[in-house]
């Protein structure tokens, strides 16, 4: 054999030793039903050894039921035996409760395993359905098909002696035994149970003894306190002690049961059956409620004592508010970051420590998350205790009242976006150097070309809605090529530097601009002027440079001199800035044809009114 079928096996037989004792309890257990049921002439009122088994199958792991079923079936044979049945009867019959037993198991063992908990409301719910009521029903439906034909008693007589007796016993005996077993019953819980067990066993025996007043209600209080001081094995164990003290008394003629003088004593057993069956569910759910009450309070402890582990080491603030901002809750993150204490800010409302600015939009915020908004998120400036401001991003998110379903307040929390804040600030700067050298000239660090073209088309734009004005002046350096040769390439840049900058100083204007238009030429945006003023602005541009006096052997003006070309019109929607731009060129033409260091204005403009802006 191989040492995996060996341990397969070993695993599947339960230990000798648990299998003696099984048998032994089930035996004491039938032993002690049999008895009652020679007082009772034959009628059972608990039979207790099926719920035993049934707790054993329900704690142990299915390839060890064959085992217990065999131990328990051949102690069920012998118990039959010796009530001098046949021995085809008592096979048969041992043969129902082991079917009782497997069904109840079966069906039970899915929902209950591996941690059964008669506590929780779906195993109490298959518990009553398929242990108390099904698999009973069903060995009650056997027996009494072979006990009709064998011993002549009425099938649904036999039907319903059996199934009491049966369904009471798995109702009592299981729990009890499941909570023994899964639960370790400590020697001060033993203590506890004691005094009202004894209260408990002295309040039925007195009930069931006397005859002439019903007091079987003094007893459910005492059931109630022992299952408020044992949980479910008191109210089991409790139920028990109820059904055995009871069941003797009965069956000697005592309890209150004897007030039915006219009925069998079968009817008075059915009564004291069902008073146990009422009680049973009577404490059984007062203890399904206690046990999900107690199991609720300690989930909310958990849930408070997690909330607060997270509020408290969180680097976050978190703050719980009304619906109207008023605070309630502020974790201590809020000292380190704001300088306050949580103390100092419960109680108040955003208006106090929101930046007057921010405060617009805080509102808006707020109501936009009352209307039903899922979460906002907001940055602001949020006051620190030392008077200075922070910025902040705000997560704030409605919540409800989870008894009243309806919004409470909300949870709002607070981070820290200073850092965050700084780097898009170095962020923005840097694109906006970017973009600055993106649109200037390298060597003139004035306007490029892409950005004249910017420009002018902005500006044309705005000239057209405006209906004012325009004008353009193109600026060439004269002889340029001839100074590079004379002079140099090195001294050739330096030369146009120092025009761009001559240029620069003319134009005073933030709207105008003035940029490199490509080589030696220069071009100035003058928006919003007309011809008489842009000829001012290249006059005085042309003068500038030439009295700059840098030497050029190659002009024969001797200095270094420029020809500007001058084009104004007013824009109208059908025209195109291309037309201006050619009429400053042809301007600039003729400035250079008739002898450079001159400017010369486009024609179409001669008669534009003088009172501009520039005069």
């Amino acid at each position: 054999m191989a040492p995996g079928d060996y341990q397969s096996t070993s695993n599947s037989l339960p230990p000798i030793h648990r299998l003696a004792g099984l048998g032994l309890l089930l035996g004491l257990l039938s032993y002690s039903a049999l008895l009652l049921n020679l007082r009772t002439g034959g009628i059972t009122i608990l039979w207790p050894s099926n719920g035993l088994l049934l707790t054993v199958l329900l704690l142990t792991r299915r390839r060890q039921w064959p085992a217990y079923i065999g131990v328990a079936y051949a102690v069920d044979l012998l118990i039959n035996l010796s009530l001098a049945n046949p021995l085809g009867i008592s096979a048969y019959l041992a043969g129902c409760n082991m079917v009782e037993v497997l069904v109840a198991a079966s069906l039970l063992y899915r929902v209950m395993a591996p941690v059964p908990d008669l506590t929780r409301r779906r195993q109490l719910v298959y518990f009553l359905a398929f242990g108390v009521i099904l698999a009973p029903a069903i060995a009650a439906f056997l027996a009494s098909l072979t006990l009709q034909r064998f011993f002549t008693t009425a099938m649904v007589h036999t039907f319903r002696l059996w199934w009491r007796a049966d369904a009471l016993g798995i109702s009592t005996v299981t729990p009890l035994c499941l909570s023994m077993g899964t639960q370790k019953l400590s020697r001060d819980k033993l203590l506890k149970l004691l005094p009202p067990l004894v209260l408990l066993c002295a309040v039925t025996s007195w009930v069931f003894w006397q005859t002439d007043v019903p007091f079987g209600f003094l007893v459910l209080p005492c059931l109630i306190l022992l299952g408020i001081r044992g949980g479910l094995a008191g109210s089991s164990l409790g139920l028990l002690a109820v059904s055995v003290i009871g069941g003797f008394l009965t069956s000697w003629g005592h309890g209150p049961t004897q007030l039915m003088r006219e009925h069998s004593l079968e009817h008075r057993i059915a009564a004291l059956q069902f008073f146990i069956a009422i009680s049973m569910l009577s404490v059984y759910l007062l203890e399904l409620v206690m046990a999900e009450s107690r199991r609720l309070q300690k989930d909310l402890a958990s849930s408070e004592a997690r909330f607060r582990l997270l509020a408290e080491t969180s680097r976050d603030i978190i703050v719980l508010t009304d619906l109207d901002g008023g605070r309630r809750y502020v974790s201590p993150a809020v000292t380190e970051l704001l300088g306050w204490t949580p103390d100092e800010l419960v109680g108040g409302t955003y208006r106090e420590i929101v930046h007057p600015d921010d405060i617009p939009e805080w509102k808006a915020m707020l109501e936009e998350c009352r209307s039903g908004c899922a979460a906002n998120t907001l940055q602001y400036r949020c006051k620190k205790k030392d008077g200075g401001y922070l910025w902040m991003e705000s997560n704030l998110r409605l919540y409800s009242d989870p008894a009243a379903g309806k919004p409470d307040g909300f949870v709002n929390v607070v981070r820290d976006i200073s850092g965050r804040k700084a780097a898009e600030e170095d962020l923005e700067k840097a694109f906006r150097l970017v973009e600055s050298l993106a649109s200037l000239d390298g060597l003139t660090e004035i306007a490029n070309r892409r950005r004249l073209d910017q420009v002018l088309e902005h500006a044309w734009r705005v000239a057209i809605r405006a209906g004012s004005r325009f004008s353009l002046l193109l600026i060439d350096v004269d002889h340029f090529k001839a100074y590079n040769d004379i002079h140099g390439h090195l001294a050739g840049d330096d030369c146009l530097r120092r025009i761009a900058r001559v240029t620069s100083e003319m134009v005073s204007r933030p709207s105008d601009l003035v940029a490199r238009y490509g080589g030696e030429e220069f071009a100035v945006v003058l928006p919003d002027t007309p011809q008489p003023g842009a000829h001012k602005v290249a006059e005085r541009i042309r003068a500038a440079i030439e009295a700059l006096a840098m030497p050029h052997g190659g002009n024969p003006h001797g200095v270094v001199t420029v020809s500007i070309g001058c084009a104004t019109c007013t824009p109208e929607p059908d025209m195109q800035i291309g037309g201006l731009i050619e009429s400053a060129d042809s301007a600039l033409y003729r400035a250079k044809a008739g002898g450079r260091n001159a400017v010369v204005c486009a024609q179409s403009e001669a008669f534009e009114p003088q009172d501009s802006t520039r005069s």
